[in-house]
């Protein structure tokens, strides 16, 4: 019986391990903005990475509320994923930019009902969004103190296994508004909303774990399990 249970509880965590990884967390800088415009809504505490088999989850954690009243806020995504790209633009054509080549670009809001985007380089084109075609499956969920956009990293040209450099960008109301906040930036990005801002080379990477790395994670705990059980029977 004890045995029968163990088999079962290592294919439940293979199975878990498959699609579910261990999030990475990117910390910043707080009170690093020129503006404390929205009581925090646009100073990035950290930022909680993870991806199942399919899926990149961005947690996006603020110092603020970005519910309503104060939802005005603009969170965004720049990724390098691929040869090429946009070294001094983005999808949303505001005053931000990746020295190593912007290959897509994640725009969302926390106002007018939420919404997200994904931009595509080749010359920016519009390749997903929440409210239109998604065929990325971009999602954007917001709390008291944090927003989370969850999209597919195939659409972004990577696969399991693959690494990417990004960075996260918070930004106000306005189209012409830079970067208020960078998460790769310790310090502060802008002294004025329209000023422009380059990661240059403050940028994060992550790798997507292949489903067999994040199966030995599991295996790894259910070392220990089997230990335990063994000792009590």
């Amino acid at each position: 019986m004890m045995n029968r249970f163990f088999v079962t509880l290592v294919l439940g965590t293979l199975a878990m391990g498959v699609t579910a990884a261990r999030a990475a967390t990117y910390g910043d800088s707080t009170s690093d903005t020129f503006t404390g415009a929205g009581g925090g809504i646009l100073d990035i505490t950290s930022v909680e990475v993870n991806n199942n088999a399919t899926d990149l989850i961005f947690k996006i954690n603020l110092a603020g509320n970005p519910t309503s009243p104060t939802d005005w806020g603009k969170y965004m995504i720049g990724i390098d994923s691929v040869v090429g790209g946009d070294s001094t633009g983005n999808g949303w054509v505001r005053p931000i930019s990746m020295s190593s080549g912007m290959d897509y670009w994640i725009g969302s809001w926390a106002d007018s009902g939420n919404g997200a985007e994904v931009w595509k380089f080749t010359s920016w084109g519009l390749q997903s969004a929440t409210y239109g075609s998604n065929p990325d499956s971009i999602s954007i969920a917001k709390d008291s103190s944090s927003v989370t956009l969850q999209f597919k990293f195939a659409g972004l040209g990577l696969g399991l296994g693959s690494s990417f450099a990004f960075d996260v960008y918070t930004s106000g109301g306005g189209s012409g508004d830079g970067a208020v906040d960078a998460l790769a930036n310790p310090s502060q990005t802008i002294s004025d909303w329209g000023n422009a801002y380059n990661s240059g080379g403050l940028v994060y990477n992550y790798t997507v774990p292949e489903p067999s790395a994040l199966a030995l994670l599991g295996l790894g705990g259910l070392a220990v399990a089997w230990r335990a059980v063994r000792r009590k029977a």
